[in-house]
């Protein structure tokens, strides 16, 4: 049997499991929704706490970061159990609030007008969709311009588009001082070269959101320097020849993040250099979720630079 023959009949094969797996979950999706609403043990009331706006849960700790920020309380019917995690940014706005593990059981059971997610629960669309219940999914992206997209997008889904008008409009203010501020600041205007690490031995090269704050706060982007793209391995070697003025950390203090033996942060140099390079340690719930927080984030390295070069 030549090759062509041997494509054909894999193509032909492909194609109709294809088939079969359409047809089986077009027939057991039905069945099965009515099977998993009723599941026990999941205890949450299925009645209307808010009639006049929607009521939502959220598929992912990102989208909690979006659920806490516009939704009212008495909209909010559950949230991932990360939402009051340590790296969480709104964690203080998510206690009290229904917590949940996010399966399609038990979406189904709460029925909410609205589904948020940003990364996850992309497996559960097509039981969600079957079972009528609308799904709001975030933009992918870093910068501003996705970010204030996502929150319109969210903000009209909960019924809430003054209020996502205005957290805009806050951001831009916002984005306005801290431009300013590194404007007239002695130490900012110096454009100090720093340097991010992960507990991984990852840096953040150009096109990240990690790399947008350190330039939005006023600082020089050593990994940007380097023509680093994306996130890349610690270049050692550069910055041993030419050290940055600032290291910017997070995660480090996380029980939760596990860092390999084989991680360039346990590099000798690199620890090192921990010790002689002043250290910006960010609380990861501001670098979390591709720069949701990126002026709370540049306004922190603002304040914690100047009170370090002052």
């Amino acid at each position: 049997m030549n090759n062509a023959v041997a494509i054909g009949i894999k193509t032909s094969l492909l194609s109709v499991a294809a088939l079969l797996i359409s047809v089986l979950a077009s027939v057991l999706i039905p069945v099965l929704i009515p099977v998993l609403v009723s599941v026990p043990g999941v205890a949450y009331a299925q009645e209307k706490s808010n009639p006049g706006k929607p009521e939502v849960v959220s598929l992912d700790y990102c989208a909690d970061q979006f659920v806490l920020a516009l939704a009212d309380r008495g909209q909010i019917m559950a949230l991932t159990r990360g939402a009051t995690g340590e790296d969480s940014f709104y964690r203080n706005r998510a206690r009290g609030l229904p917590l949940f593990d996010a399966t399609t059981e038990q979406v189904l059971h709460m029925a909410p007008d609205i589904v948020i997610r940003n990364w996850g629960g992309y497996r559960q669309l097509p039981f969600l969709k079957q079972a009528g219940i609308a799904v709001v999914s975030t933009r992918y992206g870093a910068g501003l311009k996705t970010l204030y997209h996502n929150i319109r997008l969210v903000g009209a889904a909960l019924g809430q588009q003054a209020r996502a008008r205005e957290i805009i409009r806050n951001d831009q203010r916002r984005l306005r001082a801290v431009k300013m501020r590194t404007a007239r600041s002695p130490v900012l205007q110096r454009k100090l070269r720093a340097i991010y690490i992960t507990p991984g031995g990852v840096t953040a090269g150009r096109g990240t959101f990690v790399n947008n704050i350190i330039k939005l706060a006023g600082l020089t982007s050593a990994a940007g320097q380097l023509n680093l793209r994306g996130w890349q391995p610690l270049p050692l070697e550069a910055l041993i020849q030419n050290p940055p003025d600032l290291i910017i950390a997070s995660f480090f203090n996380q029980d939760n993040i596990h860092v390999s033996n084989w991680s360039l942060s346990r590099h000798p140099l690199v620890r090192k250099m921990f010790t002689t390079i002043p250290t910006i340690m960010v609380p990861g719930r501001y670098l979390s979720c591709d720069g949701i927080f990126t002026l709370e984030a540049a306004e922190y390295i603002q304040t914690r630079v100047e009170k370090i070069f002052k």
